[in-house]
């Protein structure tokens, strides 16, 4: 197996694009750690995870025989990822792959946003990539191998209206990568980006029904910018990316993206 004896970090895992990458992971023989805020954030306009959604991520893993671990974390606070790496380091020992794969979005325009708004969108996404590689980077280096994978977005290629804190944030995160993978590669720690184009996970259908569009209506809107519609890109397409990126199988390739959007930045300037 690709992965065996491996251990995996995967934020906001507990459903979507996390868990599946998580639960491919596992197939190829890596032991996941699952950490998932769990609550609810005052600006974001659909329900996040839960205990429960987590609990049963970890049973799915469990149940490929392979060890799983839930953590309720915060990706914002730098007190909760201290104590989740600290947690994974306590367990398992090491962590080899770490997924920053938290996110969430709502859609308001610039001229509207209050501050609040922008700051849960950029923290999750941008503040918390660097807060985990920065609790999770010392362990790589010390172990001297490591491979961050960090999940941006078209968004992070292009701009979308009522989008404006999610883009800045995606973007930032494509930056952030390639600084990480100079930073580290003497320490044979790799370190790359995958943007998904729309895949129709809780976060896309919180925000269709925030907007009152039934899923067709919604599906037909978010993913007009795909060139090739069918079949369309799910949570396991993005999941393979994130597999062969953790697998040795991309050796060679650091401080770079893969793009899974069905052509969508094809046609980006």
């Amino acid at each position: 197996m690709k992965l065996d004896g491996k251990v995996a970090v995967v934020t906001g895992g507990a459903r979507g694009n996390g868990l599946a990458a998580a639960k491919l992971m596992a197939a190829e023989g890596a032991d996941i750690v699952i950490a998932d805020i769990c609550e609810n954030m005052k600006t974001i306009p659909y329900d996040l995870s839960t205990a429960d959604t987590m609990e049963k991520a970890v049973a799915e893993i469990e149940a490929m025989d392979r060890r799983a671990l839930g953590i309720k974390c915060d990706v914002r606070k730098a007190a909760d990822v201290e104590a989740m790496v600290n947690k994974v380091i306590e367990t398992f020992g090491k962590i080899d792959i770490l997924v920053n794969n938290a996110g969430n979005s709502s859609m308001v325009a610039i001229a509207e946003m209050e501050e609040e708004v922008w700051d849960e969108v950029l923290d999750t996404h941008l503040k918390g990539t660097y807060l985990c590689c920065h609790f999770v980077l010392p362990h790589m280096i010390e172990q001297h191998s490591g491979n961050v994978i960090s999940i941006s977005s078209v968004g992070g290629q292009r701009g979308f209206g009522m989008g404006g804190h999610y883009c800045a944030a995606k973007h930032g995160i494509i930056g952030l990568n390639k600084s990480i993978a100079m930073e580290v590669a003497d320490h044979n720690i790799r370190a790359n980006v995958v943007c998904p184009g729309t895949v129709w996970t809780d976060m896309m259908q919180g925000i269709a029904g925030f907007f009152g569009m039934e899923d067709e209506e919604a599906k037909e809107t978010f993913f007009a910018g795909h060139l090739k519609k069918e079949p369309e890109v799910t949570p396991e397409d993005i999941g393979q990316a994130v597999l062969w990126l953790a697998s040795d199988d991309s050796r060679c390739i650091t401080g770079n993206m893969i793009t899974v959007d069905a052509g969508w930045t094809a046609q980006a300037p």
